[in-house]
């Protein structure tokens, strides 16, 4: 009898599937990939079957450890592109800010941008495209060529020595830069009003996973898919998803939450001209010739065809 209750339970109790294992590694703690620590505090990554781990790694640092195996995507897009270009075996497969989500904020006693002239300016990374951003983004003002750049690490270590004085200037990507502006630094540049395409952050991934894995990743775009729909149908969800991730008021966040949203990808995925933007501008930084095509560097057919599937 016993034996026939306990196989009874077996059969109508469903079976917990175990989950497929993925690694994603932000650059920074900031929200420039806000859709994924959402997708993986609202659990859409959970829903798509996937144990995901946020592990937050220096650009450089992700970018090695995609490559040798030690995670499955990398969101520094534009940094992954660049070392793509030098052979690393990588691809941009997910977009997820067309615009540049960078300001230049300054000490409170800077008017203009011109007062930066035989300054530092304090940049996540260490020469990597948020430096680029910042020289492209002066360039207009001649000040580009007169300014030192130096790397603070992350943007959370720019926003401290901002509050510590040690830098006159820094820049910084949402939430940082929100609160810096609340506390009265200035805000001399925002990038993406001289920045016109600019594919910052997004799922890159080998070339050798995206061969090998590629259900797999097809559920991982399908979950920040999910989370972006979310961010932009509940605002006040999202707000509060804000609030407790970073420990901000309501008004910040709030202001937060649409400073994320004006930079946003909605499609998720870029055209070839695009990545042809995006191409020519490291050709010219980097003073060298780039032979190499769009779609050797990115490939954002699944994006699409998930995008199609969810009828977006």
């Amino acid at each position: 009898m016993l034996f026939k209750v306990l196989a009874a339970a077996l059969l109508f109790t469903p079976l917990v599937q175990a989950q497929d294992r993925i690694r994603v590694s932000p650059s920074s703690p900031g929200l420039a990939s806000w859709p994924v620590h959402l997708a993986a505090k609202e659990g859409f990554f959970s829903r798509e079957g996937l144990s995901s781990e946020i592990i937050v790694m220096r650009t450089n640092t992700g970018i090695a450890a995609l490559v040798t195996g030690a995670i499955d995507f990398t969101t520094a897009g534009g940094s992954a592109l660049r070392a793509a270009v030098n052979g690393a075996p990588l691809k941009m497969i997910l977009n997820i800010t067309k615009k540049a989500d960078l300001w230049i904020v300054g000490q409170k006693n800077l008017q203009r941008v011109e007062d930066l002239r035989g300054k530092m300016i304090g940049v996540g990374g260490n020469w990597g495209t948020q430096f680029y951003q910042v020289l492209e983004a002066l360039k207009p003002s001649g000040v580009d060529k007169d300014v030192q750049l130096v790397s603070t690490g992350d943007v959370a270590n720019g926003f401290l020595t901002l509050q510590q004085g040690s830098m006159p200037a820094v820049a910084l990507t949402p939430p940082y830069s929100i609160l810096a502006k609340r506390m009265g630094y200035r805000d001399l540049i925002k990038t993406s009003d001289v920045i016109p395409v600019s594919p910052t952050t997004g799922l890159v991934t080998t070339k050798e996973k995206l061969e090998k894995e590629a259900p797999k990743i097809r559920r991982a775009i399908r979950a920040v898919f999910r989370a972006v729909e979310f961010a932009r149908t509940r605002k006040s969800d999202t707000v509060q998803f804000i609030m407790k991730q970073y420990k901000m008021d309501k008004d910040v966040s709030e202001a937060v939450y649409d400073a994320i949203m004006e930079t946003l990808n909605p499609t998720l995925s870029l055209t070839d001209a695009e990545v042809q933007v995006e191409l020519n501008r490291i050709a010219e930084q980097t003073k060298s010739k780039i032979t190499m095509k769009p779609a050797e560097l990115a490939d954002f057919s699944m994006t699409r065809q998930v995008a199609q599937e969810l009828g977006r």
